[in-house]
Formats: structure tokens, C-alpha cells, sequence
């Protein structure tokens, strides 16, 4: 049996652990991350679109190369009915990435750092003193079992991570776990090659979206907050839709990347004793669409710099955590969580209006603080309302970025 000591041990290289592992390594302290995986970032489990506003929010010495933003997106087409409402421009703009490599990227930054990478390693179980901190770390590496003795974990694992089940932090609320279904196609007759699409329908409860990586190549899918099988069975209505199935009618699956995604919280503790959750695992991305990639990053460094101060004996709460990370991705963060908490009631009560509420929101056109006036409208007054709405509060919020940093 081997045994490695080190001072951290991060659980999970995807963008946030793998940025955990660098800011971690960066900082002097012996790191080590290992993921499940056999490659890192196979398979790629993601819609694979990223923000360009969050550029600027990135660790300044995390530039991402240009052969990693493989396709530029000027905006997002949102489509409900018989509305279709094209937003493009600054905070609508990004890219398409290509997940494989872009994850390979991220944890090659750390490897460069020092941080020591296991692949094919999965957490099997975790060794507590009786004040409930980690000791050691029981992994099974390529088939052997493998000791980890760390003074800090780091659970950067997702949806179901093993780091916040085995420490009995888990606590999933009622709606956080969105189910996606989702292909890669090529050979598609792409209307907006350049825009993302998103769709609203009363057929389900979540949205259809149409994420481009070129002219004729995009991840399709359907996010909704119920099982697999009914979510595969409302992508293939999704399909049928007049205005997705002429852009799709020759299309070729290339591959599923259907999975389950973090809508809401999974647990409520983000540090407990030596043990600091990151990206998927926190709860760390943006809504509406569960934007991750970047989030993660940002979160991942946040993690990595809490884990030095612990180490340092300095002492972290979970408060602490959650509002340094809240100031750091403000004011998006707090239109995240009022917009998830929305969703989630509207699901919850099923709302026979939410597709056109998700869409008032999503698209900026809807006051999130004066959602309460909109939910008690009715199916015929809600939908006059795209007639005369302005773009408001989405850009006043947004425009007092620079200011409030």
C-alpha cells in the first residue's frame, strides 16, 4: 500500500479543483490532486459555452490562450412561443470551448506549479480524528490502494461529491439537481451560428438550448428538474419543434453529454473543520444556466487560498468563505441566487406560467425584485407584457460591476 503525506489533497480535476491544485502549489504548500477519470476532461459533460464578462474576474496570471476559445458567440436568442428576443453585446458575449482540452489546460497549470496529479483515483473512504477531521484519505489508484495523509481536503468533485458525502455535509434541498440530456451533433443547418439558443416551453420545465461550436457543429440539449427518462423523453419532443427541427433534420449524433447538473444547494456547509468544497460542490455557478466554467476557476483559487490560511493556523469559518466568494463575484452572484430561488418555487408549486417567467428573467427583461408582481398575473396579461418591456434590470445590476469591486 503506498502513502503519500501532503499538505493538501484536492478531490476532483475539473476547472475548480484543478485551480485549487494550482493556487495551492503556487503558494509552496505540497499538493495533491487526483480524479476519477482515466483522461482528464473525458468524457465532456458540458454545454462547453463560456462568458466573456468573467474574463476579467479570473486570477490575473490566468490568461486563456485564444486556441481554446474555439468559437465566438455574439449573444443569446431566447425563444418562448411566439417571441424571440435576441440579446447581444457585451454581457452576452463568449465562447464555445472544447471541454477535453480546456480541462486538460487548466490542470496542466497546476501540474506546472508542482501540484502532483493521480488520474484513474477514486476517494473511497475518509479516516477522522474524533473532532471530525480528515487524517487520511483511503483512494483506490488504477486498481491499488493508495493512503493520502493531508492536512486540508478539498472536495472539488460535482453533483454528487464523495468529499461532502462521506463528511456528512450532503443535504440536498428539494429542486437543487437539475437532470440534462444532451448530444453533439454535426451537419446541422445552424440559423444563428453565432447566438446561442435558448428555449422556453410549456411542454416541460426547464429550458432547450442550442450551444454552437461552429457553423454546423453544437451541443443540443433539455435541462429539467425531474428524472432522466422524462428529460430523454422531452428532448425528443424538443426536437420536433418546427424551429429546431429544420436546423437539425440532418444532423449526426457525435455524442452524449447528458448529465445532472447543481441548481440550488447541495449542502449548506462549504467548510467544515479541514475540509473547504469548491466549484460544482458549493454550489459555485451562475444561474439561469448553470454557467461553471469560469465560476469554478474563481472558485477553485478561492479555495486553494483558504487552504494556505487553515494551514497557517489561521482560523476559516464556512461565513467567511461564503461572503469572500460573494464579493468576489459580485453583483452576479447575487443575481444567481435570487434567480434560483425563483425557479426552484416555480417548480416546486408548478407554476403553469414559469416558461414565460424564466423567460422575463433569463432574458433581462423582468425586475427579479419586482418578480412578486409578475407571478400574479395571469397566463394572457404575463405574455402581453414582451410587448412593451424594456431591457432594465439586468444592465443596471451589471453596469455597477467595476464600482462595487
Amino acid at each position: 500500500m503506498d502513502k503519500i503525506n501532503c499538505d493538501v489533497l484536492v478531490v476532483g480535476a475539473g476547472p475548480a479543483g484543478s485551480s485549487a491544485a494550482r493556487a495551492c502549489a503556487k503558494e509552496g504548500l505540497k499538493t495533491v490532486f487526483v480524479d476519477k477519470r482515466k483522461e482528464i476532461g473525458v468524457p465532456a459533460l458540458c454545454a462547453e459555452g463560456i462568458g466573456s464578462y468573467l474574463f476579467s474576474y479570473l486570477p490575473k496570471n490566468i490568461v486563456i490562450p485564444k486556441e481554446q476559445l474555439i468559437w465566438k458567440i455574439d449573444g443569446i436568442r431566447f425563444c418562448c412561443e411566439d417571441k424571440i428576443i435576441d440579446r447581444t453585446g457585451r454581457y452576452w458575449k463568449g465562447y464555445s470551448v472544447d471541454r477535453t482540452k480546456f480541462d486538460k489546460w487548466v490542470a496542466g497549470l497546476a501540474v506546472q506549479k508542482g501540484a502532483q496529479l493521480f488520474r484513474d483515483t477514486e476517494l473511497i473512504d475518509f479516516v477522522q480524528d474524533k473532532n471530525k477531521e480528515v487524517k487520511k484519505a483511503i483512494m483506490k489508484n488504477q486498481g491499488n490502494i493508495l493512503e493520502v495523509h493531508p492536512k486540508i481536503v478539498i472536495g472539488a468533485d460535482g453533483v454528487w461529491s464523495k468529499v461532502s458525502k462521506l463528511m456528512g455535509l450532503y443535504k440536498e434541498e428539494k429542486g437543487a439537481i437539475a437532470s440534462i440530456y444532451s448530444l453533439e451533433m454535426e451537419n446541422l443547418n445552424l440559423e444563428k451560428p453565432h447566438l446561442e439558443q435558448i428555449f422556453f416551453s410549456d411542454l416541460f420545465d426547464g429550458y432547450g438550448y442550442i450551444f454552437p461550436k461552429s457553423k454546423t457543429r453544437a451541443n443540443i440539449g433539455v435541462g429539467c428538474f425531474t428524472t432522466e427518462e422524462k428529460t430523454k423523453q422531452y428532448f425528443n419532443e424538443f426536437l420536433e419543434l418546427p424551429i429546431i427541427k429544420k436546423q437539425v433534420k440532418d444532423g449526426q449524433i457525435i455524442i452524449e453529454k447528458s448529465k445532472k447538473a447543481v441548481f440550488g444547494d447541495i449542502t449548506k456547509t462549504k467548510i467544515f473543520n479541514n475540509v473547504i468544497l469548491s466549484g460544482d460542490a458549493a454550489n459555485h455557478n451562475l444561474k439561469p444556466f448553470v454557467e461553471g466554467i469560469l465560476p469554478s476557476i474563481i472558485s477553485g483559487r478561492l479555495a486553494g487560498k483558504y487552504a494556505k490560511k487553515r494551514i497557517e493556523g489561521e482560523k476559516v469559518t464556512n461565513e467567511q468563505y461564503q461572503r469572500k466568494y460573494e464579493k468576489m463575484m459580485h453583483p452576479h452572484l447575487h443575481y444567481s441566487k435570487d434567480v434560483e430561488k425563483k425557479i426552484i418555487k416555480w417548480n416546486n408549486e408548478n407554476n403553469e406560467n414559469r416558461h414565460l417567467l424564466f423567460l422575463g428573467i433569463s432574458s433581462g427583461l423582468f425586475d427579479v425584485e419586482k418578480l412578486d408582481k409578475y407571478e400574479k398575473m395571469n397566463y394572457t396579461k404575463l405574455k402581453s407584457q414582451f410587448n412593451f418591456q424594456k431591457i432594465k434590470y439586468f444592465f443596471r445590476l451589471i453596469e455597477n460591476v467595476k464600482k462595487s469591486l
